[in-house]
């Protein structure tokens, strides 16, 4: 009887975890609709964000590591020496509870923050390109400018094709005055926070950071406003971003010189992550960070989306205007704007304005690619951002001309401001 009723209970159990398995799956595949998400179960099990007070020195880490007995660190080296990233191998295997070392860490008056590791991601485009991933570095060295005085758009993305031929001679931030030295190498015009290296190549099917990056400094070069770009590689090649790599390169970004506008064209839902949030908000004057909105068709006000859904005053959230760019650009849109795109998300307290959002277009080899995103809606309100940047400007003042300068449309009820952008 005893044996029986054992092989009732393994069977039983085995049928519960293959359900459980079954719900997990569909919830992945729902969440792969979604061209910017977060990963379900991505978060590292066995990592931990730490931010020490301003102050803390190295003796006091090394005495705060031991104490949590992590096995290995790593640092946000050339960006923010007070943020590491704790490792405790094999979690499931010596019994570890991460969330409860979170907890702990999170009441620690020697912990000024603390976030768990989520792996966020960028959906590929349904088109890849065939190009050659292996960037050979000196080729860009043409397109740095001389000097940096004027407005520079950091890009946080995939990285940025410098072979491609869309960009002018000069328009890479030059970095010879303070450049990021780690293992060996030497910053020129950027980082690589993948591979902590000098060389923010992007690897990506799509080429999604440089098609965000072309977007940004087409418009820009097509209105003569001087710029420069500092491309900050934080996804791979798949397009996942490691939310500690994320941190390191927004600090980074946040510390070079004339630096007024941060272009963040991914993002994941419901988990806030305090982390970010506190060092967007310690840059509030100097700098507007532009978010995309998300692209699942859903209420941010009520499913949070971030980093678009965070409150402080220098972002601003940007979904996707409905209408082909190319008529909405030319004035061609007949009627006019005819509402959001039919994938964007709003929210009439968490998303700003729109802009356009399809049927992006991308020449590559001498073919045109069609994008379609909230990504591409936040880099064009970055060009849109730098063309009515003057100087002096606080971010709150540079938002405050985006706005002022968007079109009014009842139509766009559903976003905070009712209002969309486009250069005329």
């Amino acid at each position: 009887m005893k044996h029986i009723l054992r092989i009732l209970c393994v069977f039983i159990f085995a049928f519960v975890c293959s359900c459980e398995k079954e719900n997990l799956i569909e919830d992945n595949i729902e969440n792969v609709k979604n061209r910017t998400i977060l990963t379900k179960g991505a978060s590292a099990s066995s990592e931990l964000i730490i931010l020490y007070p301003e102050g803390t020195t190295e003796l006091e880490k090394q005495q705060k590591r031991l104490e949590y007995g992590i096995t290995d660190y790593k640092q946000c080296n050339c960006a923010e020496e007070n943020l590491e990233l704790w490792i405790f191998t094999g979690s499931t295997g010596n019994g570890i509870n991460i969330e409860e070392k979170k907890e702990t860490a999170k009441v620690d008056e020697e912990i000024e923050g603390v976030d768990l590791n989520p792996i966020i991601s960028i959906e590929p485009d349904q088109f890849a390109f065939n190009f050659n991933p292996s960037g050979v570095l000196d080729n860009a060295l043409s397109q740095i400018v001389d000097v940096n005085q004027n407005i520079t758009i950091a890009v946080l993305d995939t990285g940025i094709n410098y072979y491609y031929d869309g960009f002018s001679d000069s328009y890479l931030y030059n970095s010879t005055n303070d450049p990021c030295i780690d293992n060996n190498y030497v910053e020129r015009f950027g980082w690589n926070f993948v591979d902590n290296d000098n060389n923010p190549y992007d690897d990506h099917p799509s080429m999604h950071g440089t098609v965000v990056s072309h977007l940004i400094t087409s418009n820009l070069d097509n209105n003569n406003v001087p710029y420069q770009l500092l491309p900050v590689k934080v996804a791979n090649e798949n397009g996942s971003i490691n939310y500690f790599d994320a941190l390191c390169g927004f600090q980074y970004a946040t510390k070079k010189q004339n630096i007024k506008i941060i272009n963040m064209s991914f993002g994941w839902y419901d988990q806030e992550y305090e982390l970010l949030n506190k060092f967007i908000e310690r840059v509030e004057d100097e700098i507007l960070v532009v978010c995309s909105a998300g692209n699942s068709g859903q209420n941010n006000d009520i499913q949070p989306h971030y980093p678009s859904s965070y409150e402080s005053n220098n972002i601003i959230s940007v979904t996707g205007l409905a209408g082909s760019y190319n008529d909405i650009v030319n004035g061609t849109n007949g009627s006019g704007v005819g509402g959001l795109s039919y994938f964007s998300n709003f929210g009439t307290n968490s998303v700003d304005i729109a802009a356009v959002s399809e049927n992006i277009p991308f020449v590559y080899d001498n073919e045109t690619f069609y994008y379609n995103g909230t990504s591409f809606s936040a880099a064009y309100t970055s060009f849109f951002s730098a063309k009515y940047y003057q100087n002096g400007m606080s971010a709150e003042m540079l938002k405050a001309q985006v706005l002022n300068n968007s079109t009014y449309s009842a139509e766009l009820f559903n976003i905070k401001y009712s209002a969309y952008i486009y250069d005329d």
